[in-house]
């Protein structure tokens, strides 16, 4: 019997194994050796991987610090207020203290969660 993969299925095997975009290369390594099956024991999970590829990294959460999360979540909470992108951004700016490497990451976090919030 098929078993039928869902969206959610997949995001909460995600969250159950902690798996952040740091791991997408390592998950792929192991979809091609056929290893992995400390994390990819569901055989129609593992043809989903292959199939969804790009959709998989898409729902990957970048891994951010404790201070790149503090920044995030300023933005977050000014988004849920109905600040615009604008506005989010710079109450993220607010927080001090992070390299110019360290922004991106939380920009890049905070757009892929805004885009997530805008599809719901």
């Amino acid at each position: 019997m098929e078993e039928n993969i869902t969206i959610e299925f997949v995001k909460e095997w995600i969250d159950k194994h902690n798996l952040t975009k740091d791991s997408f290369d390592r998950i792929m390594n192991d979809l091609i050796y056929n290893s992995g099956h400390n994390y990819i024991d569901n055989p129609y999970l593992r043809y989903w991987l292959i199939y969804n590829t790009y959709k998989f990294r898409g729902m990957l959460p970048v891994e951010l610090t404790d201070d790149q999360q503090v920044a995030i979540n300023n933005a977050k909470k000014s988004f849920e207020k109905g600040a615009d992108l604008y506005d989010c951004a710079i109450d993220m700016m607010l927080y001090d203290g992070l390299t110019d490497k360290e922004w991106a990451k939380v920009t890049v976090a905070f757009l892929l969660w805004a885009q997530e919030q805008e599809e719901e």
